[in-house]
């Protein structure tokens, strides 16, 4: 589980024929040789409704407050 490591987040949304579909997901670096993704270790994801909640929640924040909450999402 992360400590005071820098998290790694990254979501969308995506409009197609009128349908909304979200994702987001969070995770740690744990080698950073490997290229992407292999590099993460996943923490938390969502998609759908779950997701577009965090979305909205995660734009207003400064780097520093959204990794806050990001921690905060992934220890609970």
């Amino acid at each position: 589980m992360p400590n005071a490591e820098k998290l790694h987040y990254d979501y969308g949304r995506e409009f197609e024929e009128g349908e909304e579909s979200c994702w987001l997901w969070i995770a740690e670096m744990k080698n950073p040789a490997l290229p992407e993704p292999h590099c993460y270790c996943l923490l938390l994801s969502a998609r759908g409704t779950r997701a577009a909640t965090l979305i909205k929640n995660f734009q207003s924040l400064s780097p520093d407050e959204a990794q806050e909450y990001a921690r905060k999402l992934v220890l609970g």
